[in-house]
């Protein structure tokens, strides 16, 4: 237990210890409870709709079953290793080579699932058929560099993203002691700019302790475009008919 709580701890005041520990063969483990973690603090708080004062238009309450929670549970953790498997993807994209060419790559292939997502929500949008070929054709590069990536590698990045679960812990504590109680959406933005600036800068100096990459900057793209990518792989899951709008509604708005 030492141990674990010791690995959760270095992320929060030493990346680069925390980056030294994922060699270790638990360390994998060792995040998956972090992040287990995470997931019950997570399912917990969206019960009482903290943020809902952000938009009134937000699911209410009271329509939410017993299966609507254990579809929640359930889509957590997929939507989490969809996460995971982007940055891994990307920066194994942009971790070496010409950075100003990899990066409008990087860009351009991020952008389209993003303009996919807006254009098939539009009401004149196409049909399912040409939203799944498209997507198909976006897949394909990722499918083939993928196949370069070293097991090790990918495990001890895994690592890493799992257990930097510790930040978002401490980040949902302060959601409540500070966000919640005010109700003000200054607050809101400041620690969503405070979290996303933690959580990439320690990704960062994580990623070149662990000789990933020589570059912090390549680390925290390749985090920025994973994470572009990754809030709107939920929108994905519903227009292929995988997720529950219900679903989709709280994970948007929770």
């Amino acid at each position: 237990m030492n141990n674990l709580f010791n690995f959760a701890k270095s992320f929060l005041v030493a990346p680069s210890d925390a980056a030294d520990a994922c060699d270790r063969p638990s360390a994998l483990g060792d995040g998956l409870k972090i992040y287990a973690a995470l997931a019950v603090a997570e399912l917990a708080s969206s019960r009482f709709d903290p943020l809902s004062f952000l938009d009134p238009a937000a699911p209410a309450r009271y329509a939410r079953t017993v299966g609507f929670w254990l579809g929640l549970a359930l889509w957590q953790p997929i939507l989490t290793a969809t996460s995971i498997a982007l940055t891994i993807l990307l920066l194994e994209w942009l971790r070496e080579g010409r950075l100003p060419l990899k990066t409008a790559a990087a860009t351009i292939w991020s952008a389209l699932p993003v303009a996919l997502t807006v254009y098939y929500a539009s009401p004149n949008a196409g049909s399912s058929g040409w939203f799944i070929a498209l997507l198909a054709v976006w897949a394909a590069p990722a499918v083939l560099l993928a196949k370069r990536i070293a097991p090790e590698r990918r495990r001890r990045v895994a690592a890493f993203l799992l257990g930097m679960s510790a930040i978002q812990i401490v980040g949902l504590v302060f959601e409540f002691a500070v966000v919640v109680p005010t109700r003000s959406l200054n607050a809101f933005y400041a620690y969503s700019a405070l979290m996303l600036i933690w959580v990439a800068a320690c990704f960062g100096i994580g990623m070149r302790r662990m000789k990933i990459t020589d570059s912090m900057a390549r680390a925290v793209l390749a985090f920025i475009f994973a994470l572009l990518v990754g809030s709107v792989a939920p929108w994905i899951a519903y227009r292929l008919g995988l997720m529950p709008k219900e679903i989709l509604k709280a994970v948007l708005y929770v």
